[in-house]
């Protein structure tokens, strides 16, 4: 018997089992546009030291949103907003008080000023955790239901398109080939693989990426608070 809080909300689990081949083909083909977007923005910032996240993120959220004609598709919905966010945040401020705020503090670290701390905020909670909630949690894990026929293996298959994800701009800013930069991917995939989780699970438990993106915010804000 599953416990509560493993328990899929109906309406996800409807949508999952509504998704088709075609849509996991569409899914795929947009995971490889990421790639190969990401790919180009860190070989410009590489390059040049320009940096086109803000645009490049944003536009990439804008895809399925465009093309989906149900909201609800890639969980923007109206089901349990409130329990979605209570939980999210409450996860996410004690994760931030353990890893950045207590330890901050106690080691005389150096808070950014309010001003940046604040564009933190909006960068991390909307070019960063949404943006990326929609494309992924939100659209292409779903989608692949219909490849693999089991929930538990779209969620590990999603999970490694997630953690492969970062790859390639990663690798590319840092002006790196792809064997040059594998330690320190080998490094970070473990924290990613496992937020891919969470987020997951707090998608399926409601029915909605509300609180997915709120948790994923405040756990890249770990990063934006002090100097």
């Amino acid at each position: 018997m599953k416990t509560k809080l493993f328990r899929a909300d109906p309406h996800y689990l409807d949508i999952l089992h509504s998704f088709t081949v075609p849509d996991a083909l569409m899914a795929l083909g947009y995971y490889l546009v990421i790639l190969i977007v990401y790919y180009c923005a860190g070989s410009i910032m590489a390059r040049t030291g320009k940096y086109y996240g803000v645009f490049v993120n944003v536009a990439l959220m804008l895809i399925p949103v465009m093309i989906c004609r149900k909201m609800s598709s890639i969980g923007l919905c109206k089901r349990n907003p409130e329990r979605s966010l209570l939980v999210s945040g409450m996860i996410g401020i004690l994760f931030l008080l353990i890893s950045t705020i207590i330890p901050g503090i106690s080691s005389g670290a150096r808070l950014l000023p309010l001003k940046k701390i604040a564009s933190n905020v909006i960068y991390f909670f909307v070019v960063i955790a949404l943006s990326e909630e929609i494309s992924f949690r939100g659209f292409i894990q779903p989608r692949l239901y219909p490849l693999v026929k089991r929930e538990w293996l779209a969620v590990l298959f999603g999970g490694i398109l997630f953690v492969f994800m970062h790859y390639p701009y990663q690798m590319a800013a840092r002006g790196m080939t792809a064997a040059q930069y594998w330690p320190q991917f080998i490094a970070s995939a473990p924290f990613q693989f496992f937020w891919h989780l969470v987020f997951t699970t707090l998608y399926r438990r409601y029915g909605n990426i509300y609180g997915s993106t709120l948790l994923h915010g405040l756990v890249d804000l770990s990063g934006g608070i002090f100097a």
